[in-house]
């Protein structure tokens, strides 16, 4: 029986706990200048009621950074999509100076002895010394202007 009340006692005591610790303390010293804390004031002294510290509180520019960050969170994916854009516009220019550079390298390899030209009905003809400096000429401006 006395083992079955130990028991119940510690239960009540772990049930009792939150209570416990959300009761008043009290602050007081003695006659020898010793600082106690108690839950009780003792009788016939001063003693200086101790409240909980308030809960912590908010930054004062909490509200400016949820904002940034809920703003920043929205343009994510535009960002993204805008440097995929970006991207894509920077592979197809790489891929046209590639081909310039493949022209350029085709032209100097050639003569313009032998170099032919379709017309719209399919008749080749040889080029002339001056088409093909223009032609060598305007492959050499397009590189300079768009490619580095």
């Amino acid at each position: 029986m006395k083992h079955r009340f130990e028991i119940s006692l510690a239960g009540l005591l772990l049930a009792a706990a939150p209570a416990l610790a959300l009761a008043q303390v009290y602050r007081w010293v003695d006659d020898r200048g010793q600082v106690h804390y108690s839950q009780v004031p003792p009788p016939g002294r001063a003693a200086q009621p101790i409240g909980a510290p308030p809960p912590p509180q908010a930054a004062p520019n909490q509200e400016n950074l949820n904002q940034s960050l809920k703003e920043a969170n929205e343009a994510a994916p535009k960002a993204k999509a805008e440097a995929e854009r970006l991207a894509q516009t920077q592979a197809s220019l790489d891929d046209y100076c590639r081909q310039l550079r493949e022209q350029l390298a085709y032209l100097d390899a050639k003569t313009a002895r032998r170099l032919g030209a379709t017309d719209d009905k399919g008749n080749v003809t040889r080029v002339t010394e001056e088409e093909f400096q223009q032609r060598r000429n305007d492959v050499l401006k397009s590189l300079s202007e768009r490619c580095s």
